[in-house]
């Protein structure tokens, strides 16, 4: 009898340990509820305290000069055509190969970190997060590409030349932009809002940033030049390449780039 027990103890424990390691991940991990219907996946503060992988994007410079060997031309926009097949052939094979892109590295999901630097708001007491960011350039309202990147080099002249002698005394500048195109028209703005936990949002520790990812698609990658010469407003000669580049846009998360938290997935854009 006492044996008959004793087994039974044995059982009851090895029960015990087997429910414990099963419900270890659920612990581990908590979900938190997006405020405008979208779930966003934070990891929480546990006993767990390695540090997660700083989040690292594609270089859009690098992208774009290993799209610029394909030497593919095309209009400014990708056709009907284009974006029809494009979605033809992502019901059929999202992820099929593509030996042009193979060609080049870039067959494959791309992924892009786009700094926030104003735009996300967090109120403690009711764990709310909220984001506005418009990504589009607010110095060229006439774009409603996505802003990778935009490096200016040499000097301007407001304030310190005439027009007439803007040139003559260097007052040139050299604009580069590259920008991101997933083909939602005038769609360039991030809105959302969502639960978040004090000690999620305290990982984050104030680095914010946008990730977007997606597949390339045709024309891949279109560029135009643009110049304007010196005037009473602006007595600075410049000239301004634009490279676009093409995406089906996957999805949108916001994260904090150098701590690896994951704040909120599947964002959208609006108007």
């Amino acid at each position: 009898m006492l044996q008959r027990i004793s087994r039974l103890g044995r059982s009851n424990f090895v029960r015990a340990i087997a429910l414990t390691m099963m419900l270890a991940p659920v612990v581990a991990h908590a979900e938190t509820e997006a405020v405008d219907g979208t779930k966003a996946i934070a990891p929480a503060v546990g006993s767990d305290t390695s540090p997660a992988r700083p989040i690292v994007g594609d270089d859009p410079a690098a992208v774009r000069d290993a799209l610029k060997k394909l030497h593919i031309s095309a209009a400014s926009s990708p056709s009907l055509r284009d974006r029809v097949r494009g979605l033809v052939s992502d019901a059929t094979d999202r992820h099929g190969p593509n030996p042009e892109l193979a060609a080049v590295g870039l067959d494959r999901d791309v992924r892009f970190v786009v700094p926030v630097r104003y735009g996300v708001r967090y109120q403690s007491k009711r764990q709310l997060l909220t984001v506005d960011v418009d990504l589009f350039d607010a110095e060229r309202n006439d774009r409603t590409g996505i802003v990778l990147r935009k490096v200016i080099t040499g000097p301007r002249g407001r304030g310190l030349v005439i027009a007439p002698e803007a040139k003559a005394k260097g007052y040139i500048q050299q604009v580069d932009i590259i920008e991101l195109e997933p083909g939602l028209g005038k769609k360039t703005t991030v809105r959302s809002s969502m639960r978040i936990s004090p000690a999620v949002y305290a990982q984050a520790n104030g680095d914010f940033a946008l990730v977007f990812s997606g597949r390339l698609l045709r024309p891949y990658l279109t560029e135009q030049t643009e110049h304007a010469d010196p005037s009473i407003d602006e007595p600075t000669d410049i000239t301004t390449r634009v490279s676009t580049l093409h995406l089906d846009l996957e999805n949108i998360s916001l994260v904090s780039p150098s701590s690896g938290v994951v704040l909120a997935k599947k964002l959208r854009l609006s108007k």
